[in-house]
């Protein structure tokens, strides 16, 4: 069934009926219903102008019913409409109430006839059979940010306010109270009642969270709740693939785990990081034009390294665009523009310098044996080239033969680090993990990247770099 007849920044909600015969979409003001079989037009027509306001929708014995706010200048109106198909014109008026005139965006509950309208630093709920006002808080400074949603069994009535919680009102024989404030992990723009049980579904453009009122989440640190953040993510590992280091570029913490989860270790780190390594039981940072580095206690669990002797080592040169710390951190190689240069830090020095045919370069790494830098550049025409360039340290040229390879996009980037038989990312927008059995893992929506710098392989370890998660997503591939 195609629709192409109404425009997608139109389209409101799309409506099953009970029978699942019709399917009604919803616009800023109209509706269209089809035949789900045949996907013909069976009408459409009009909900409201544009001073009226849709509150609500609801299947009623096998019909599609809507509630609908208008307002003149003396009072409201709200009408329940029915839509039957068959009818000309298949809109009717079920029952409307008048009631005291209201600003704010509106909502209904067709179980308990309430209603609520919200404006900014407003809330009122009220019966629209007899206009009784069940709930006005008075001299609140709350910014309301949502419409006040009822749950199906209109028991609770929720909203959303500015601080990023949300309000759930209880329905009393005395009137709405308040029941419960709840704090979502992660921001959000919409949510709405379960049709089934009193859950929230809270979402966003890449989350969706499901609250109960009676189960508050536990808070978690302001820096993961900024949820809707790109966020990049640095991974190192050590040698034999034991422990993991994690952390951010705009620092925080730097964590250390075991792939056994018996050891966590942490410390906080306040300037930029650049890269980190792990070497033994060394954790090496770059922050800044600075090298620390950590002692890791290999056994037992440590929630906290924050006794650990902290060791610094100032680089004396200006660092540039991209670095990288070789295997064993003896060496930096960072980029200036189009150029890469190779720092010791022991002897505190550039040792010298490659200048290549573009202005900038996207990627810089140095190959597992640490003979070789590899770097990623893009071209003018939008092309990608990879340079393999030889490392000489026993002679005054450190840097040797270097062979240039064009690539056709970022993802190609596999084929040339990875051999044929190692897992690689394959297909548009990588959506699978091919390995020498065939494809192995189809990624989730949610964990693809657009862009293939974006991704790392260690040996079978996979690291998701980028994205809207909190914590960069590590796979781990059997051999």
């Amino acid at each position: 069934m195609v629709i192409n007849d109404i425009a997608t920044w139109d389209l409101g909600e799309i409506i099953f009926s009970q029978d699942q015969r019709t399917i009604t979409l919803t616009t800023t003001s109209g509706f269209h219903a089809y035949d789900r079989l045949s996907g013909e037009q069976v009408c459409e027509g009009k909900l409201s102008s544009l001073d009226d306001r849709l509150g609500a929708h609801w299947v009623h014995e096998q019909s599609l019913q809507f509630a609908i706010s208008s307002k003149t200048d003396r009072e409201s109106m709200v009408s329940i409409k029915e839509l039957q198909p068959t009818s000309d014109p298949p809109l009717h008026l079920v029952k409307s109430f008048p009631i005291l005139p209201q600003d704010g965006r509106f909502s209904f509950s067709p179980v308990s006839f309430h209603v609520s309208f919200v404006s900014v630093g407003k809330i009122v709920i009220l019966d629209a059979q007899d206009s009784k006002i069940l709930f006005q808080p008075e001299g609140t400074k709350t910014s309301y940010t949502t419409a006040g949603y009822f749950s199906h069994d209109g028991s609770f009535c929720a909203c959303g306010i500015s601080s990023g919680e949300l309000c759930i009102w209880k329905n009393t024989s005395t009137g709405y109270m308040l029941w419960s404030s709840l704090r979502p992990r992660f921001s959000w723009y919409q949510f709405s009642w379960s049709p089934t049980s009193v859950t929230i579904l809270c979402c966003s453009s890449n989350t969706i969270q499901l609250l109960h009122p009676d189960n508050c989440p536990s808070p978690i640190s302001p820096k993961v709740a900024k949820h809707g953040e790109y966020t990049d993510h640095l991974v190192a590992y050590s040698a034999d693939q034991t422990h993991i280091i994690i952390g951010q570029p705009e620092g925080g913490l730097i964590t250390a785990l075991d792939l056994l989860g018996t050891m966590q270790q942490s410390f906080s780190i306040d300037a930029m990081i650049r890269d980190i390594k792990i070497v033994d039981n060394m954790i090496f940072v770059v922050e800044g034009n600075r090298l620390s580095s950590w002692h890791l206690a290999i056994g037992g669990h440590v929630n906290s390294a924050c006794g650990i002797k902290r060791e610094n080592t100032t680089l004396h040169v200006r660092l540039g665009n991209l670095l990288t710390l070789s295997n064993d951190c003896s060496e930096i190689a960072f980029t200036v523009g189009g150029a890469a240069f190779l720092y010791s830090v022991q002897a505190q020095k550039v040792l010298g310098n490659l200048v290549t045919d573009c202005d900038q370069v996207a990627h810089i790494q140095f190959s597992p044996d640490g003979s070789q830098l590899w770097f990623i550049v893009v071209g003018n025409s939008g092309k990608y080239k990879c340079y393999h360039v030889e490392l000489n340290r026993t002679k005054d040229l450190c840097f040797g033969n270097v062979t240039i390879e064009d690539l056709q996009d970022e993802w190609s980037l596999d084929s040339i680090f990875r051999s044929p038989d190692q897992y690689r990312i394959i297909g548009k927008r990588s959506k699978w993990i091919s390995g020498p059995r065939g494809n192995v893992l189809w990624l989730p929506v949610n964990w693809r990247k657009e862009h293939g710098l974006n991704t790392r392989w260690d040996g079978n370890f996979l690291a998701l770099l980028s994205g809207y998660h909190p914590e960069p997503i590590i796979i781990e591939f059997q051999p």
